[in-house]
């Protein structure tokens, strides 16, 4: 399966990244790739966890919290989309990297449509999903810093 991996690092403790990471229904307060976004669960973390995210236009994913060690990493399936996308897990990682905290990013994912879905990642998929996980990294990144410097509201 295709996959790749990038990271940033936030100035915040792993403690404050993670709360913003974990609380799976609000990524579109972070997210600029989503536009909307809601818990489908009762829990709203944790194992099992479940959100509905609108991508904007009619694009949309249902994830599901598939692996989760507090603090430390998250899992989120793809268990429904209309995106060119099938067998997706994303997963989350969180190191301490003195004062800050290291997030890397790794999907792992599948294309739909054959060797078609496989010409559709060469030319332009795989691209589209390295820059929008790179905006998803970005968007963390300010968001949390600015909940954690007072400087910054």
């Amino acid at each position: 399966m295709p996959t790749f991996s990038t990271s940033t690092t936030i100035n915040a403790s792993r403690e404050q990244v993670w709360d913003a990471l974990a609380d799976i229904g609000s990524i579109h307060v972070w997210n600029p790739g989503v536009k909307a976004s809601h818990a489908t669960s009762e829990q709203g973390s944790g194992l099992g966890a479940t959100r509905h995210c609108d991508l904007g236009g009619r694009n949309f994913l249902d994830e599901e919290v598939v692996a989760f060690e507090a603090g430390v990493a998250l899992t989120m399936r793809i268990t429904k989309t209309n995106l060119p996308l099938r067998d997706v897990d994303i997963r989350f990682r969180l190191e301490p990297s003195g004062d800050a905290t290291q997030v890397t990013v790794s999907p792992e994912y599948q294309v739909r449509f054959g060797p078609i879905g496989t010409v559709m990642d060469h030319l332009f998929i795989r691209r589209s999903y390295e820059k929008g996980m790179g905006a998803l990294l970005q968007g963390l990144k300010l968001h949390v810093e600015a909940a954690t410097d007072p400087a910054i509201t």
